[in-house]
C-alpha cells in the first residue's frame, strides 16, 4: 500500500432489520448504541474518509456517536433513497460517493458487526496493492467484510443488484485478491435477536 492513497470507508448501516422487528443499530451493546460498536474502531485505523449509509436523515444512533466521528475522521451521511430494494443500493450510493471525493481504495464495512478492530482493519490495508482487486476478510469458510477494494473494482460493484452487494461478485470470481485469515468470533455480525444476546454474552470474553 502506498502512503498517499485516499483509502475510504463505507459504512452500510442502511437494512431494515427485518429479522429483529425493530431497529437493532439503535439497541445497546456494551453501553452505546450496536450500530457504533464498529465505528469506534474504524476512527482509529487508517481509513481517511468515512461514508456512512443509512436509509434516513438524523437516524438516532449515528446522533450518538457525531462527536466522536467529527474529532477524529472526515466523514459523510450519506442516505441511500433506494436502499429497501436490497444491500446493492446503499454500497452504490457509497462507492459513488466515494468517487466524487477521490478514492483509490474502498473498505465495506457492515454496521452490525460489533467485534471488528482498529488492528484487523489495517491488516487489510496493509495487504492491499494495485495488483489486487481486493483484500478481504476469511473467517475459514466465507469471506466476509470488512472488504478492501481498489479503485480497478468499482465499475464492478455500481453494477452490483439484489441483496447480495459485494458478496456476489466473489461468488463469482469475478475479480481478484486474497482472503486474509480472520478469528471468526471477530466476524460476528446480527442479524436475529438470538444472535444478538449471543453477542452480548460473548463481548467480554473476546479480545479486542
Amino acid at each position: 500500500m502506498s502512503s498517499y492513497e485516499h483509502i475510504v470507508g463505507i459504512y452500510l448501516a442502511a437494512g431494515h432489520s427485518s429479522r429483529m422487528g425493530t431497529c437493532k443499530l439503535s439497541l445497546p451493546f456494551a453501553g452505546v448504541p450496536l450500530g457504533a460498536m464498529a465505528l469506534k474502531e474504524i476512527v482509529q485505523s487508517k481509513i481517511n474518509s468515512l461514508l456512512i449509509v443509512t436509509k434516513d436523515i438524523q437516524t438516532t444512533w449515528l446522533r450518538s456517536v457525531e462527536m466522536l466521528l467529527t474529532n477524529t475522521v472526515h466523514w459523510e451521511n450519506i442516505i441511500s433513497l433506494q436502499a429497501h430494494l436490497g444491500q446493492s443500493y446503499s454500497l452504490q450510493a457509497g462507492i459513488q460517493r466515494a468517487i466524487q471525493i477521490g478514492a483509490d481504495s474502498v473498505v465495506i464495512f457492515l454496521a452490525d458487526q460489533p467485534f471488528i478492530t482498529s488492528h484487523m482493519i489495517n491488516h487489510l490495508i496493509h495487504q492491499s496493492n494495485k495488483e489486487k482487486d481486493f483484500v478481504a476478510a476469511f473467517d475459514g469458510e466465507h469471506m466476509k467484510p470488512p472488504i478492501l477494494f481498489q479503485k480497478k473494482a468499482f465499475p464492478f460493484l455500481l453494477s452490483t443488484t439484489g441483496d447480495q452487494g459485494a458478496r456476489s461478485l466473489l461468488k463469482r470470481e469475478i475479480l481478484k485478491g486474497v482472503k486474509i485469515h480472520v478469528d471468526p468470533s471477530i466476524l460476528l455480525d446480527i442479524d436475529t435477536e438470538e444472535q444478538y444476546e449471543y453477542s452480548k454474552s460473548l463481548y467480554n470474553g473476546v479480545i479486542i
